[in-house]
């Protein structure tokens, strides 16, 4: 079946406004946020997985969500994850790497599929840059794909050697 030009355009750029943040200014802190920069992606990934994008929106920075209102959020989201008929079947998070008190880095390896980018299932190795809040919370900035020659980088031996 093909899809429009128009559909698989509006959904790319959907996926990518989820995937990418934009950088928004005045943006107050929303609720939420993990105790750690892992527990923050453990936290968002999950909430994802089973759809809850009320709970994920919570781990994210204004400028993750591109300043837009919780209830936004959530629907556009809901409207991604099912016009992409998006799977999340597992995700594995491994141990952050600080980049100064308020900021790390934290790979994750996730398994899903969907029907337009993913649609073999294959692994994606991606990384997220987490920042501590003024409330001392930590909340995901950016999320990143990992590119092959960088998965060594950020994974460990045993997961990165199944990359290349």
């Amino acid at each position: 079946m093909r899809f429009p030009k128009a559909v698989i355009s509006l959904v790319l750029s959907l996926v990518v406004s989820l995937t990418f943040s934009i950088v928004a200014r005045g943006a107050e802190t929303p609720a939420g946020g993990a105790e750690s920069p892992e527990a923050a992606v453990k936290a968002y990934l999950g909430a994802l997985k089973s759809g809850d994008f009320a709970s994920a929106y919570d781990q994210l920075t204004p400028e993750m969500t591109r300043n837009q209102p919780k209830e936004n959020w959530v629907g556009e989201q809901t409207l991604v994850m099912k016009l992409g008929e998006v799977q999340i079947s597992s995700f594995e998070v491994f141990p952050s790497k600080s980049e100064g008190a308020d900021k790390a880095k934290v790979p994750n390896l996730l398994k899903s599929k969907d029907k337009f980018i993913n649609q073999t299932g294959a692994d994606e190795y991606e990384l997220y840059t987490v920042v501590r809040g003024p409330d001392g919370r930590w909340r995901i900035e950016l999320q990143e794909l990992v590119e092959t020659d960088n998965v060594s980088k950020w994974f460990p031996p045993d997961v990165a050697k199944n990359k290349q």
